[in-house]
């Protein structure tokens, strides 16, 4: 099959430990599940290209069936899917650790690294949108180009993890890299700090200069939409105050936006609805649940 669209990323289960003390185990994460629920509750054509141990099916099995989810893109590289421990901060950052040790994201870092030969089996023509969620050393960004040629007409966004926006040595690979993709993402806490400013506005001008088309993320407030030296302001999210868990609300908002983009939704319109499907995900624990389901009025 030809696929329209592609999430690539991480596969990881998660125990955490929120703000407020509550407490979750066992539960589905990493980017690339909460990227993929995102658009495949638009279109059924995307694929998702993950990495992950050869416990994947005991974790995600169930909800791979229940959904009809493609296991194409799924590559077991690791001895052991990765499982971490999760803690949330009252400002909402967060941190966590490998219940294999702490060495484990280390060790395996190269395995589940999103490359161009996981990817290639998978690019064609008629691909229109690729995510990208990576870290800014890791050496897809050496094989744009390639991926380029084998779907040339496939838009690229990246979110860089926070590592890529809050390390100051990774500060010019992370430009070089947005450089080389069609749209990126960010939410405004990484980007104050990336861009070593205090507000929004002085935020808003550094994308603009950057001369390329941004989401940026504003948690709790909403989202908006950057290009062509153009800013959609905040767009407002919906019921906020109903979240039970922010987790993985960024990368499905950044993946349904690329869809939407690419689809010739208008900014405004990218916005409303990457806030709303980020909604959805913030209403349970882990991932959408019900994915076999399309808005096909939008």
């Amino acid at each position: 099959m030809n696929w329209s669209y592609i999430v690539s990323g991480i596969s990881i289960v998660n125990d955490i430990i929120y703000a407020d003390n509550r407490r979750t185990a066992g539960l589905l994460g990493g980017c690339c599940v909460f990227a993929y629920s995102g658009i495949r509750l638009l279109t059924e054509a995307v694929l998702p290209v993950t990495s992950c141990g050869s416990d994947f099916t005991d974790y995600f099995g169930d909800y791979w069936k229940h959904n009809r989810i493609p296991s194409d893109g799924v590559y077991h590289s690791m001895p052991f899917t990765h499982h971490t421990v999760l803690k949330y901060n009252t400002d909402g950052s967060w941190k966590e650790e490998s219940i294999y040790g702490k060495d484990y994201f280390e060790k395996q870092a190269k395995n589940c690294d999103v490359t161009y030969e996981k990817l290639f089996p998978f690019l064609s023509p008629s691909l229109k949108g690729l995510y990208l969620d990576s870290n800014a050393f890791e050496r897809i960004f050496n094989d744009i180009e390639r991926i380029r040629e084998k779907a040339p007409n496939a838009r690229i966004m990246w979110e860089p993890t926070t590592v890529s926006y809050t390390d100051p040595t990774l500060r010019e690979t992370v430009l070089n890299n947005i450089n080389k993709v069609d749209f990126y993402s960010c939410n405004l806490s990484e980007a104050m700090m990336f861009f070593e400013v205090e507000s929004r506005e002085k935020v808003v001008s550094s994308i603009i200069n950057l001369q390329k088309p941004c989401f940026l993320r504003e948690g709790e407030k909403g989202s908006s939409w950057i290009e062509n030296g153009i800013d959609t302001g905040t767009i407002p999210s919906e019921k906020a105050d109903q979240a039970v868990d922010p987790t993985g609300c960024g990368n499905c908002s950044t993946a349904v936006s690329l869809y939407l983009r690419r689809e010739g939704f208008k900014p405004r319109e990218i916005c409303a609805v990457a806030n709303h499907i980020a909604f959805l995900t913030a209403k349970q624990h882990g991932p959408i649940p019900e994915l076999n389901c399309y808005y096909e009025d939008l």
